[in-house]
């Protein structure tokens, strides 16, 4: 379980070592039964593709299959991968709607700074004040997710 949240950290950063990451917590996973584990490391995967073409038709599949488990809680993570992928393109429009569905995922409370990272990541005003409390200043946690997606974006200029 430890392995794939360390993955998780590790896939908006670095996309090679989460691909390393990921084959390690794929490897620890075979043979377990945990479901729950098994789909974040396919939303880590997600994450570690941002950018690239056909992430959004993985996550429509991803979400599918967490229906199916019936582990709603991980839809945020998937809109959340997406929020980053649609970042990384410069997909405005799409972006603004997957906010508003992880808006609505994490209106219960749970999870709501996902909403604010999605905001900061894609360059957009938060609507409003944030209720969230970062343990550093809000331009600081901004500044260090938008810089996230301008590394991808330059990771995959660069051809990797």
């Amino acid at each position: 379980m430890m392995q794939v949240r360390l993955t998780l950290a590790a896939s908006f950063a670095d996309p090679v070592r989460a691909g390393d990451e990921l084959a390690l917590a794929h490897q620890l996973l075979d043979g377990l039964d945990q479901r729950s584990n098994t789909l974040l490391a396919q939303v880590v995967a997600l994450i570690k593709d941002a950018g690239i073409p056909g992430v959004s038709d993985r996550a429509q599949g991803l979400h599918a299959e967490i229906e199916a488990a019936g582990l709603p809680f991980l839809h945020r993570f998937v809109e959340l991968a997406l929020a980053f992928h649609h970042a990384v393109r410069g997909e405005t429009q799409v972006g603004a709607a997957t906010i508003d569905r992880l808006r609505a995922l994490t209106a219960t409370g749970d999870f709501a700074y996902f909403t604010d990272i999605a905001h900061f990541m894609a360059a957009l005003p938060l609507p409003g004040p944030s209720t969230i409390r970062w343990t550093t200043s809000e331009d600081d946690v901004r500044s260090s997710w938008r810089g996230l997606v301008q590394a991808r974006q330059e990771h995959l200029l660069a051809g990797h």
